[in-house]
């Protein structure tokens, strides 16, 4: 069973954070963190667009430089960091997932990905960041589609994208029969976000292959 740290396992830390990772690294199998690009074309993680404080009035992700939004404190004294100092503070021999949330940046995050030699998963609810670019064969990357509350035709889509995962809902994994599907259709399955330890013992009955948690402790009764 792979254990994904939610942003960080943002129950217990300040979301998409260094600190937030380094908390992180010794209970987890791999790391999700959210990406955006800012106004100087570095890669950032955040999860939202907009900022809760502002520079001078500014306050999009992408309409400050990576330099303003680092001297933010956004997160208990942490400002925003780039993905590159980021990825630094992460072991080789865990894994991240990177969460697009702008179709424009794919390219730039396949290639950084490509870059390290952490396994690496790209994500996203958005079919256009992943459509038509395909990490290289043999590499370290893969793709993974996002799914909300509803099933519609998304293992489809998963499949035409060429994912090697889906990330569904976890109450679509647990109300639906999406696991099994997924399975028939050569897709892994790593369910997000799971917030408890009964949530987390019916999901690895459903059969799922990851948990993305907001919390290590989820997986205590496994132990």
């Amino acid at each position: 069973m792979r254990l994904v740290a939610h942003r960080g396992f943002d129950e217990q830390y300040s979301a998409n954070t260094v600190a937030a990772v380094e908390g992180a690294i010794p209970h987890a199998d791999m790391i999700e963190l959210d990406i955006r690009r800012c106004a100087s074309g570095e890669l950032v993680v955040a999860h939202n667009a907009l900022l809760d404080i502002s520079i001078d009035g500014v306050d999009q992700v992408d309409d400050l430089t990576a330099s303003e939004l680092a001297a933010l404190d956004a997160h208990d004294g942490e400002g925003i960091q780039t993905l590159d100092a980021v990825l630094d503070s992460i072991p080789a021999d865990v894994g991240i997932n990177l969460e697009l949330k702008d179709p424009e940046i794919t390219e730039q995050a396949i290639t950084m990905a490509e870059s390290i030699p952490h396994d690496v998963i790209i994500s996203s609810f958005d079919p256009d960041a992943l459509r038509g670019v395909h990490p290289e064969a043999n590499t370290n990357v893969e793709l993974a589609y996002v799914l909300g509350a509803t099933l519609d035709d998304s293992l489809t889509v998963a499949r035409d994208l060429d994912c090697a995962f889906v990330h569904p809902n976890a109450w679509l994994c647990l109300l639906t029969g999406v696991v099994a599907d997924a399975r028939d259709a050569g897709l892994a399955v790593n369910a997000w976000t799971v917030d408890s330890r009964p949530g987390a013992w019916a999901l690895t009955r459903r059969g799922v292959d990851g948990l993305i948690a907001s919390s290590p402790h989820v997986t205590d009764w496994i132990k």
